[in-house]
This record gives C-alpha cells, sequence and structure tokens, in this order.
C-alpha cells in the first residue's frame, strides 16, 4: 500500500499517483485551538527556539487531519537572525527587522553561519518530528527565496509598495545584487542542514515576488534563485518554487530547474499546465479565503481545482497562498475529505 511520504514525492516526480497528495501552507498555525494553547505566553522567536514546541505544532495538524506531508513550523527569516540581524514579530504590526539593511556597510556586516550550529533548534525540531512520523508521512522543509528575505531586511518589516527594496534595486544594483548573493550563500546550508535533519523536500517562498515585472526578475533576481534552487537540488531532495502573485513568472521559473511549481489561485491551472509541460509537477491552488465560506462552497471549489488538474503527471493539492487564523477547522477537514476521496 501507498504511503502519504510515497504519494507526495511520487507527484513531485511526475509519476502516477492514487489520487493528489495534499498539505496546506501555515497548516500549523493560529487557525488552531492546540496551536493557540501551546503558544500561549511565549513569543514567536521563544517558540521556534523550543525544538520540543516547534516539533509539537509541527504534528498538531497531522494528528488532526492527517496531511500527506506536514511543513515543519519555523519561519523564512530565521536566516536574518542567524546573520545578525534582530529579529521580532510584534502583535499588529508582523516581523520586524532591526536595523535595515540598505547600505554596502551594511551587507559586509551580516554574518556567515554554520546551519547545524546558528540554527541547531530546527535541525533538533525536524530529527523529533521524524521519529514520530516514520516513513509514513513526509516532511517540508523551506526557506524564503532571496527577493524576499532581502525585501524583509531592507524594508525592516512588511510592505505595501517596495519602496526601500526597489531604490536599492534600481539605485545601486551591486549592494543589492550582494545582499542576494549573501542571502543565497547561507540559504544553501540551511537548506541542506534541513534535509540530512529529515526533510523530503524543500520548499523556497517568494511571497513577495510577484511584485516585480518579469523583466526586472529576470535581470536582477532569476540568476540568484537558479542558484538557489540549484543548490537546495544537490541535496538530493525535490524542490518546489513558490511565488505569491507571481503568475507573469511561470516561464522564469521553469528556467531554476525546480522539480515543482506551486501557483496562487490566480493562475488558472490549465494555462500553468500548457505552459510547465509534463515533467514539471504543480502544486495548488485552492484560494484559502475559500475556506471561510460554508461546506458546499469548500467542496465545489475543491472539486474544480482537481478537476482542473486532472490528468497532469504530477499534481500536489493545496492553497493557493497561507492558511488564516479565521480558517474553520472544520473546513480543512472538508476539503481533505474530498481530495481523499477523488482518484487521479
Amino acid at each position: 500500500m501507498t504511503t502519504c511520504r510515497q504519494r507526495f514525492l511520487d507527484a513531485l516526480a511526475c509519476r502516477p499517483t492514487d489520487r493528489a497528495p495534499a498539505w496546506f501552507m501555515r497548516q500549523a498555525g493560529r487557525y488552531l485551538p492546540e496551536y493557540r494553547a501551546l503558544r500561549s505566553g511565549q513569543s514567536f522567536m521563544d517558540t521556534l527556539a523550543d525544538p520540543a514546541r516547534a516539533a509539537e505544532i509541527t504534528l498538531q495538524p497531522i494528528r488532526r487531519f492527517g496531511m500527506d506531508a506536514a511543513v515543519v513550523f519555523s519561519d523564512i527569516l530565521v536566516p536574518l537572525a542567524a546573520m545578525g540581524l534582530s529579529v521580532d514579530f510584534v502583535e499588529g504590526t508582523g516581523p520586524v527587522v532591526t536595523p535595515p539593511v540598505r547600505t554596502r556597510a551594511d551587507v559586509e556586516r551580516l554574518q556567515p553561519f554554520d546551519a547545524h550550529v546558528a540554527t541547531a533548534s530546527l535541525a533538533s525540531c525536524l530529527r523529533l518530528v521524524r521519529a514520530e512520523l516514520g516513513t509514513e508521512r513526509a516532511i517540508v522543509g523551506f526557506c524564503g527565496a532571496p527577493f524576499t528575505v532581502a525585501s524583509y531586511a531592507i524594508e525592516g518589516r512588511s510592505t505595501r509598495d517596495f519602496a526601500e527594496t526597489k531604490r536599492l534595486l534600481y539605485a545601486e544594483p551591486v549592494v543589492f545584487e550582494a545582499l542576494l548573493a549573501r542571502i543565497v550563500d547561507v540559504s544553501i546550508g540551511y537548506l541542506a542542514m534541513q534535509v540530512a535533519s529529515g526533510a523530503d523536500a524543500l520548499q523556497i517562498f517568494d511571497s513577495w515576488g510577484g511584485a516585480l515585472d518579469a523583466f526586472t526578475y529576470r535581470r536582477a533576481v532569476l540568476p540568484h534563485l537558479v542558484r538557489l534552487v540549484q543548490g537546495a537540488m544537490a541535496t538530493g531532495a525535490p524542490v518546489i518554487v513558490y511565488v505569491n502573485g507571481g503568475g507573469h513568472l511561470v516561464d522564469e521559473l521553469l528556467t531554476t530547474g525546480a522539480q515543482a511549481l506551486s501557483i496562487d489561485w490566480r493562475v488558472e491551472p490549465r494555462a500553468a499546465r500548457r505552459r510547465v509541460g509534463a515533467h514539471v509537477a504543480l502544486q495548488g491552488n485552492l484560494d484559502p479565503l475559500v475556506l471561510l465560506a460554508d461546506r458546499a462552497a469548500v467542496e465545489r471549489e475543491t472539486r474544480r481545482v482537481l478537476a482542473e488538474f486532472a490528468g497532469h503527471p504530477g499534481h500536489v493539492f493545496n492553497v493557493g497562498s497561507g492558511l488564516i487564523p479565521r480558517t474553520p477547522v472544520e473546513n480543512v477537514s472538508v476539503a481533505l475529505d474530498v481530495v481523499r476521496g477523488s482518484r487521479a
């Protein structure tokens, strides 16, 4: 009998599966009451530094819903903290990074690190998760893409207009390139550590990549992303690339060589299938806000997404962006029940 882990890895390799495997971005998070109870009274960064607690949060949705893959509980900004920046998560504001990185001197102050030492808590978390899951379910490790991580470092927090990031990109391209190169340098080892500690697959999150037009992305960002993907693939683990709002970048992303592209809900699946061909898997792409609707709507939209990917050699069912805190727990079950009742 096929295990959940094998189903997931087969889909990423574009091998036949009995049904689409499924996991959800941000599936370990604030929509779960058990997560809120465990996180009570502890800061986000302190939780990440506690391997047993982070492993428990990683496992909570698996125990409740039985997804095919667990995504490790961590954050894309962990490498920035390991490089010497202060990373804090402020209620009502989100992540705050200080001091911002906006000059050549700022870039030079960023420290390289040994992931097995500087991020040892994540390695321990992964080993704990692997010990509980065994070979039954897959584990997804991840990091941020160079543009997104650089943008957080430059802006110092979430942004709508990317004013400082784009100013640096256009006015001081040498400094901008040096920052992305340094992020890739540490990210390759960071991902290798995750595979060595138990991750089966790796996802690279470019949460903000859609803020750039295709020409600028291709010129200023893509070479760094390609180097990161190739470095990640050297671990032997399949690599998924996700760009939020990146429907206009599919052709660029194909040049990375990643085994899978994760598409958001704005990308029409049949169009994506035509563009990627038969040898690249696709992940997605239910609008996560569908899960705020009633059961009938969740069932209908889940079936529609599955139907639009039917026949593609590799499909991993997922949401097109992360689950939000208001997501009703019961609707996650509804969507997964529909997926499990389907056939490829």
